[in-house]
C-alpha cells in the first residue's frame, strides 16, 4: 500500500464544515491520509535576514502545496507554528492566507500549541479556530472517518510530573475512542527514549485509557521514528533549518491509516542550501589566499555559507575580510567559524541550543538571588499560566496575606533599637547596608515607618576638618567640632556622635513623606517654627557609643527617606 497513492476511487461525503470546530465525516473510505508537520517557526529572521524569514514561510507553503495536490484528508501541525509568541502582523496575515488555501480545498488543519508560541491564556490557534481555519486538538478527539485524533499542548518540564491523565477518562472521550478503529496522539515535547527526552512516551501510553496507534511529535527538528509496544512514535522534523547543526534535509511525514494498520513515510522539502567550507591553516601559509581559493571552488551564490577555519592558532585572520569576499561572490549569509577559538561571525542559536525547560532555568537563577518566601511566591504567581493578568494583583494580595498571617514574628533576631538624637528626640534610621539593617530587612522586623513621620538629621557643610580636629583636640573645643567621615577625629564622648556646629556652620535638613528639603540653615527657619531652638549644652564627656552604632558615611552624613526602609 503506497502512502502517497492517488485518492481517486474514494467516495467522500461532506456533512459539516470547519467553522466553530465542526467535524468533517466520511461515508465510505478505503484509507485516511494525513500530513504530519510541525516546527515551522514562521517569522524567524535567522541571521537577521529578511530573506531567511521568507524562507521559513516558503517552506511551509510547500507543505500546503503538497497537501492540496495530494488531496490529503487532513494536515496535522505538531506545534511551534510561529517562532515567537508575539509574531508580527505580516506573519499573522501570511499564515492566514496559507490556512485559507487548505480551507478552500476542504482539508482540515489540526494543531497543538508548541513552547515557542505558547501564551498564558488565549493562543494564536484560538484566533485561527474562531475564523474556521484551524481545529485545536485536545482531550476530545477529532474524528476523520474511523480515525480519532487527540492532542496535548506543550507541557513545561517542571509540570510533567503533575500532568493529569484523568482528563482523558471523560465519557465523551471514552465513547469517541471506543468507536474509533485507529487513534493518533499529537504532542509537542522532547520524549524518551529519543535523545534529550524529558517525558517518557511509554508512561503516556500506559496512562491513557485507550490504545494509541501512533504518537505524532514536534519539538525535535530531526526526523525520527521508532516502533514502541506496537505504537509508532515519530518526529516529522522541522520545515526549515534553524541552525548549522541541522544538517539533514528538511521533511514532513505522511501518515496512512487503513485496514492494514498505520503506515508512516517521510517526504523531503526543498530548502535553501547551507554550504560549509573547511579550511585548515598551516604555519608559513598565506591565510587569505588559502581561504579565498577554497571559497572559489564552491558555488556560494544565494546560499548560507560558513567557512570553518582550523589549523595553526597563531595565524590571525580578520572576519571582515572573509565576509566581504563571500558577499562579492553573492553569498546570502556570510558566516565564519574559527574552530581554533570558538568565535563565530554571525549569531547562530543552534550553537548554544539546549532543550532545557525555561521554567527550570528561571528557578536556577532565582535560587542564586536568595529571595524571601514572599519573593518566590510573587514570581510563581506572575509566571503561572493559569493566573490571568487581570487577576495577578488580587492573587498576590491574597496569597501574601495568607503568608503573613502564618508567620511567627516572636522568634526573631533581636535587632538593636535605633539610637535617638539627643538634641531633638527624633529617631535616626539604621544605616542602610549595615549588618543590623540587613538582618532586620531580611527578617521583615524593621519597625514600620508611618507616612507622616518626619526625621531631623543634622547635616554639616562639606568642608575639610579643622586642623585641631585632625590633630586629636579634646575638651570644649573638640565638642564643637563635627567628626570627619571616618568618625576618628579624636573627639570623645557623645559630642563625637551628635554635636553639631553652631552659628552659620549649622545646617538642618528635614526629610518628610514628600522627600522635600526644608530651609538648609537655622537662620532661614521662621522664629515661630518649633524646631527653632538653641541646642542644650553637651557634656564634655559621656559614655562611649559602640562603633557598630555610630553613623558613618563616606562623604558626609546620609539623608533618609521611606525608600531606605523598603
Amino acid at each position: 500500500m503506497s502512502p502517497i497513492s492517488s485518492s481517486e476511487g474514494r467516495t467522500m461525503l461532506l456533512t459539516g464544515n470547519l467553522k466553530n470546530g465542526e467535524c468533517i465525516s466520511y461515508a465510505t473510505m478505503d484509507e485516511i491520509r494525513i500530513i504530519h508537520t510541525g516546527d515551522t517557526h514562521l517569522g524567524y529572521r535567522q541571521y537577521h535576514s529578511e530573506v531567511r524569514r521568507q524562507d521559513f514561510l516558503d517552506a511551509f507553503a510547500k507543505v500546503i502545496d503538497d497537501a492540496v495536490a495530494m488531496k490529503v484528508d487532513a494536515v496535522i501541525h505538531a506545534g511551534d507554528l510561529f517562532d515567537s509568541r508575539n509574531p508580527t502582523l505580516d506573519d499573522i496575515l501570511e499564515t492566514m492566507k496559507l490556512f485559507s488555501r487548505l480551507k478552500d480545498a476542504r482539508i482540515p488543519l489540526l494543531a497543538v500549541v508548541g513552547n515557542h508560541e505558547s501564551k498564558q491564556s488565549t493562543q494564536w490557534l484560538d484566533l485561527y479556530e474562531s475564523m474556521g481555519l484551524v481545529i485545536r486538538l485536545g482531550i476530545t478527539p477529532y474524528t476523520l472517518g474511523n480515525v480519532a485524533v487527540y492532542g496535548i499542548d506543550h507541557v513545561p518540564k517542571s509540570r510533567i510530573p503533575m500532568f493529569d491523565y484523568s482528563v482523558f477518562h471523560s465519557d465523551n472521550t471514552m465513547n469517541n475512542a471506543a468507536s474509533a478503529e485507529h487513534r493518533l496522539l499529537v504532542m509537542h515535547q522532547m520524549m524518551k527514549p529519543f535523545a534529550f527526552g524529558e517525558w517518557d512516551v511509554q508512561e503516556v501510553l500506559n496512562s491513557l485509557p485507550f490504545k494509541v496507534d501512533a504518537v505524532l511529535l514536534g519539538d525535535n527538528h530531526k526526523h525520527e521514528i521508532i516502533l514502541l509496544s506496537e505504537t509508532w512514535v515519530t518526529y516529522c522534523g522541522s520545515t526549515e533549518r534553524n541552525g548549522i547543526s541541522e544538517l539533514e534535509p528538511r521533511s514532513y511525514n505522511i501518515v496512512t491509516a487503513g485496514s492494514e494498520g498505520i503506515e508512516i513515510s517521510k517526504r523531503m522539502i526543498p530548502t535553501r542550501d547551507f554550504v560549509f567550507i573547511p579550511v585548515s591553516l598551516s604555519k608559513g601559509s598565506e591565510a587569505y589566499e588559502e581561504i579565498f581559493s577554497a571559497i572559489k571552488e564552491r558555488d556560494v551564490e544565494d546560499k548560507v555559507v560558513f567557512v570553518n577555519i582550523s589549523g595553526d592558532p597563531e595565524i590571525k585572520v580578520k572576519f571582515s575580510e572573509i565576509e566581504e569576499f563571500l558577499l562579492s561572490r553573492k553569498a546570502l549569509v556570510p558566516g565564519i567559524r574559527d574552530l581554533r577559538t570558538g568565535d563565530i561571525s554571525v549569531e547562530d542559536p543552534s550553537l548554544s541550543f539546549c532543550f532545557t525547560d525555561p521554567d527550570e532555568a528561571v528557578k536556577k537563577e532565582l535560587r542564586g538571588m536568595h529571595l524571601t518566601r514572599g519573593g518566590l511566591m510573587l514570581d510563581e504567581i506572575i509566571r503561572d499560566p493559569v493566573v490571568v493578568k487581570s487577576r495577578v494583583d488580587t492573587e498576590v494580595e491574597d496569597r501574601l496575606g495568607e503568608l503573613l498571617e502564618g508567620m511567627d514574628f516572636t522568634d526573631k533576631v533581636d535587632v538593636p533599637k535605633r539610637p535617638a538624637l539627643q538634641e531633638d528626640g527624633y529617631e535616626e534610621a539604621l544605616t542602610p547596608g549595615s549588618p543590623e539593617e540587613t538582618a532586620a530587612a531580611a527578617e521583615g522586623i524593621i519597625e514600620p515607618v508611618r507616612a507622616d513621620d518626619l526625621y531631623a538629621v543634622p547635616v554639616r557643610e562639606q568642608q575639610e576638618p579643622a586642623p585641631e580636629a585632625a590633630a586629636g583636640v579634646t575638651g570644649n573645643e573638640a565638642e564643637r567640632q563635627f567628626p570627619d567621615a571616618s568618625g576618628s577625629a579624636g573627639v570623645k564622648g557623645a559630642a563625637s556622635e551628635h554635636a553639631a556646629p553652631t552659628g552659620s556652620q549649622q545646617q538642618l535638613t528635614l526629610i518628610g513623606n514628600n522627600n522635600q528639603d526644608y530651609p538648609a540653615r537655622e537662620s532661614d527657619i521662621p522664629e515661630s517654627d518649633p524646631l527653632k531652638s538653641t541646642p542644650e549644652p553637651v557634656p564634655e564627656k559621656g559614655p562611649e557609643m559602640p562603633e557598630d552604632k555610630k553613623h558613618k558615611t563616606a562623604s558626609g552624613p546620609r539623608q533618609y527617606n521611606l525608600g531606605d526602609y523598603l
